[in-house]
């Protein structure tokens, strides 16, 4: 059985949505962030910091974040039915009494004392890991959305050089008439694969080299080429996504758990089965940095201290996101880290 088709058949019964609408990650993080600064331009309190990569849908998008492509028209039309976003995960008690930066610190050691994969001679670093999003579009006061899942794959030599399989599926949408002013706008409803074969030093450039192993050089190292981060919960969203695109051995992921325990407003969320079925620790950071107030959060498998996943969940209000709160925006689960031949 084919990576693709295992992840399919582990994450399908959770799916809220069976496929997707590839749109430019770009383009998505600047719509989705022209409607959260819309929610403040409506008189709602809030404040937006610009990041490169809005996770607030990603993350999300998702997020990274996510949002689709806008279009703007004249047009007034009724709002349609709410978006079908995926449900809330249920968090049980916490697994100790320790505060989230002392059980972090714990986790990392168990993450320290895992044994080095093996890399036999040649391999790639392979990671797979499936992403929902939420995708929308706006036209006058009307914002029609939908739920898009992706399967992402890609192989990383040690040169650099990548290769990244995004395979977008079918949208899911809470009413016909979201799907067929989807459709009118131009969106796809049908399934699609996009492959890119990035040379060396254009795969993430910002973060090249080595991921280091000590959680102070670590946090620098996120931000190569740029300023620090104004918020804390960025760095919870730039570990998320490193942990999508490059594989980490036990020490890089002792360190990016060191970082979280040194995080500002991280809190215990309590133990989770999370999208794929697995026991974690999840730990998370409230934060209206991206305009709408959100709880960011990552898990963590106890056992190994891996991640297993990253969800972004909108907690106070909407905006213009026709979305019942609390609402999950993004979310991703990562699913295989592991050295293997490069595809030809």
């Amino acid at each position: 059985m084919k990576a693709a088709d295992e992840v399919r058949q582990l994450l399908g019964t959770l799916d809220p949505a069976r496929d997707s609408l590839p749109v430019d990650e770009k383009q998505r993080a600047r719509d989705l962030a022209q409607i959260l600064v819309s929610d403040r331009t409506m008189g709602t309190a809030g404040r937006v910091v610009p990041r490169r990569r809005l996770v607030l849908a990603a993350g999300a998008v998702v997020l990274a974040v996510a949002a689709g492509a806008v279009a703007l028209e004249t047009a007034r039309e009724p709002q349609p039915a709410y978006a079908a976003t995926p449900g809330v995960l249920t968090y049980g008690p916490p697994a100790s009494t320790e505060p989230a930066s002392v059980r972090l610190r714990r986790l990392a050691e168990v993450a320290a004392g895992q044994p080095a994969p093996e890399r036999p001679a040649g391999t790639a670093e392979h990671l797979a890991s499936a992403n929902w999003f939420l995708n929308s579009s706006i036209s006058g006061r009307r914002t029609t959305s939908a739920v898009v899942p992706e399967q992402w794959r890609s192989w990383r030599v040690d040169s650099g050089a990548v290769r990244m399989v995004k395979k977008a599926l079918p949208p899911t949408f809470r009413s016909e008439a979201d799907r067929r002013e989807w459709q009118r706008r131009g969106g796809r409803t049908d399934s699609s694969e996009e492959v890119h074969d990035y040379a060396p030093g254009e795969f993430y450039s910002r973060w090249g080299g080595a991921v280091p192993t000590d959680a102070a050089a670590l946090r620098g190292w996120l931000t190569t080429g740029a300023s620090a981060h104004e918020a804390p919960v960025q760095y919870l969203e730039d570990i998320a996504e490193l942990a999508g695109v490059r594989l980490l051995n036990p020490a890089q992921r002792a360190a990016t758990l060191r970082l979280l325990a040194d995080l500002p407003g991280i809190t215990v969320s309590g133990t989770v089965t999370d999208r794929a079925g697995r026991i974690g620790e999840a730990f998370s950071i409230t934060s209206d940095a991206h305009g709408l107030p959100a709880q960011y959060t990552v898990i963590v498998d106890p056992a190994s201290g891996a991640l297993l996943g990253y969800e972004a969940v909108l907690t106070e209000r909407a905006g213009m996101l026709n979305v019942t709160i609390p609402a999950v925006i993004t979310y991703r689960s990562y699913l295989v880290a592991e050295y293997t031949a490069m595809p030809r």
